[in-house]
């Protein structure tokens, strides 16, 4: 038979009332198959422990400045005075077992649980009458295994997240409520303009089939929406499922699709006049597992499906057998318009290993759009990302992915207008490249001592491939593929003798720039290489402005971390031994081990391939190549099987 006491439970604490609240100052328990009731607002101070296996009832606002935990029971806010009851504290969480809102009292509205607060529930969450909106960057985790354990009769969920304010301009999303089991934008997308001070009546946003723009918000003098924003369904596609760069893959939906939690979603913009557009995602709070099947060879736009942020490493790990192991992030680039050719965004990266920044034009972030953050560990809630895998299987969401992380101290990013702090654990150098239109390209180099699957070959997870690339480039090379571009590269320990191939795509004609983007946990300089002019420059102290011919150079340029690595003077230590002979006018080439050669190039003093032959190469002692061209500096690079190697020739 349960107790049911309308004031509290006291056993080991210590709980005081005045002016109408109530305060436990040490430790109260609430045991199993127990009611109790708070009718005034109650403080969980600090220092105080709150322990909640029965049920506790709430007529008014709950306040933890302490801990709380919970094993069993629900929490029921069943407010009777209040319009609205509130979930707040210094200690910036709250740990119920269950949450039920049951506010049946005509007026009432709902319970708020304020900015940066997270609420974690370990079991359900249940919304008879009363809905629960999360305020800024609060967040609903749930910690059970298995499916949606919650239910919702007349009660939703609020969650606002924050878009491009460009009609031009892509956000790629996913939504954290669900109508049902499912969704369609057309009942879960609200408008957010006025959430701040009509925070339980966020009105439907309209949709225009009729134009290719949306347009923003009509309020009064005091800022309530009177017309609702509207949004151009022109632009509404999801990707499912498609061939891997396909553009022909996308599929049209409008606001009346069928989706499902963790799918993706693409949208443009309002042009509010704000810097981004707030939005209101209602309905029932997404939770447990959600599975999608997939395909070798196919692309898939996916999304964080949960009102609170999801750990991207341990997604990835979850799934890394049906995948690379990269994630993309579609950030806009400052667009102008609605051409495809015109579109000025990129995709950003995250692996194991890091995250880098898309390849956008910062001089853009004027328009209100460009953002070149790298993506932290942590997805944002309504984030949408691409993944392309490479095995048959299920992708798998689940409540184990999710944290509370925060868009507002940089541990979470949603892609809009406004930039985070990026927070990494590993080691990292970041380089950046800027072509002649001041499009930045970023790459990374990580160095993971306690990653046993991280070495200098390619590795699923660490290693990640370019999305989206331009006509100019700069990218690591990984076992000596010339066919793929890396942004991300991961390795083991930090060796100061490591080189890292460097490839160079240039394009067009002029300033084209290297440099050092930034470091984390890393406190050696780092050096580029030149192996045709002999020359290594220090990225700590400059940038390196590129002098070249436009052309592709894929085995010119190395990352490294020494300055003494050059080893062309060093004859005595190869197997060739390679001069000028300008009595003949012949290359020599002193072969005394007889070694087979496959193949000789000879590269002027600013890279540019001179002579080139592979053919009727021999393995006598002495190789002479006939040399007829101007004087200068010159490069001669051997290959054999096993070995390549550059050197240094001086034609008088």
């Amino acid at each position: 038979m349960r107790q049911k006491i309308f004031f509290v439970i006291i056993l080991f604490f210590s709980i005081s009332y005045l002016n109408s609240q109530v305060f436990n100052q040490g430790v109260l328990k609430i045991q199993e198959a127990t009611d109790v009731y708070f009718g005034e607002e109650y403080t969980n101070n600090l220092g105080a422990t709150h322990y909640c296996n029965g049920d506790l009832y709430l007529e008014s606002n709950f306040i933890n400045n302490g801990t709380t935990k919970s094993t069993a029971g629900t929490v029921s806010f069943i407010s009777s005075t209040n319009k609205i009851q509130t979930i707040s504290g210094s200690s910036n969480q709250v740990n119920f077992y269950n949450l039920k809102t049951d506010m049946s009292t005509t007026g009432t509205l709902g319970v708020s649980v304020v900015d940066n607060f997270g609420l974690y529930i370990e079991n359900s969450v249940n919304l008879d009458d009363g809905d629960l909106r999360l305020v800024g960057d609060a967040q609903l985790i749930q910690t059970h295994t298995g499916s949606n354990a919650n239910t919702s009769i007349s009660g939703l969920l609020h969650k606002d997240q924050q878009g491009y304010a460009s009609a031009y301009g892509y956000n790629h999303w996913s939504s954290p409520v669900n109508n049902g089991g499912s969704y369609s934008l057309n009942g879960v997308l609200f408008d957010g303009t006025d959430s701040d001070i009509n925070p339980f009546s966020s009105q439907q946003v309209l949709f225009n089939s009729g134009s290719l723009e949306g347009s923003e918000a009509l309020t009064d003098g005091s800022g309530n929406v009177i017309t609702p924003l509207s949004i151009s369904s022109r632009w509404l596609y999801k990707f499912s499922r498609g061939s891997t760069g396909e553009y022909a893959d996308w599929i049209k939906i409008d606001e009346n699709s069928n989706l499902l939690p963790g799918e993706g979603y693409l949208m443009k913009g309002t042009n509010t006049a704000n810097s981004s557009q707030n939005y209101v995602f209602k309905g029932e709070p997404n939770d447990g597992t959600y599975s999608f099947t997939v395909g070798a060879g196919e692309s898939n736009l996916f999304g964080n499906p949960y009102p609170s942020a999801i750990d991207a490493s341990k997604f990835i790990s979850n799934n890394l057998s049906l995948f690379d192991g990269t994630l993309y992030f579609w950030v806009e680039g400052g667009s102008t318009n609605h051409y495809r050719s015109d579109y000025l965004g990129g995709y950003a990266t995250r692996n194991l290993t890091t995250g880098v920044s898309a390849s956008v034009n910062p001089s853009e972030a004027g328009l209100g759009s460009a953002n070149t953050t790298s993506p932290t560990q942590y997805i944002a809630v309504g984030q949408g990302f691409f993944m392309d895998t490479t095995a048959n299987g299920s992708i798998v969401f689940d409540n184990s992915l999710r944290v509370f992380k925060t868009e507002g101290s940089g541990e979470s990013i949603h892609y809009k207008s406004t930039e985070s702090k990026v927070t990494e654990e590993n080691s990292v150098v970041r380089i950046g490249y800027e072509d002649p239109e001041n499009f930045h390209r970023q790459i990374a180099l990580g160095f993971l001592p306690n990653s046993p699957d991280a070495n200098l070959n390619y590795n699923v997870g660490y290693d990640a491939l370019m999305s989206g690339e331009r006509e100019d480039e700069l990218f690591f090379i990984i076992d000596n593929d010339l066919e793929k571009k890396y942004v991300i590269q991961g390795v083991g320990a930090f060796n100061e003798s490591l080189e890292f191939d460097l490839g160079l795509i240039m394009s067009e004609e002029g300033a084209h720039k290297i440099m050092l983007d930034g470091v984390e946990n890393f406190s050696q300089d780092v050096f580029l290489k030149d192996v045709f002019s002999g020359t290594i420059y220090n990225l700590n102290q400059a940038e390196y402005n590129i002098e070249l011919p436009t052309g592709s150079y894929l085995d010119r340029f190395k990352l490294v971390f020494v300055e003494n690595v050059l080893l062309v003077d060093n004859i005595q230590e190869l197997f060739l031994n390679v001069y000028y002979n300008s009595t003949s006018s012949n290359i020599i080439l002193l072969n005394s081990r007889q070694i087979k050669l496959n193949a000789v190039e000879v590269y002027n003093n600013i890279g540019q391939i001179v002579y080139k032959q592979s053919k009727q190469l021999n393995s006598s002692s002495k190789i002479k190549i006939p040399f007829n061209l101007s004087n200068g500096l010159y490069y001669v690079k051997v290959m054999s099987e096993n070995k390549k190697e550059i050197y240094k020739i001086l034609k008088i």
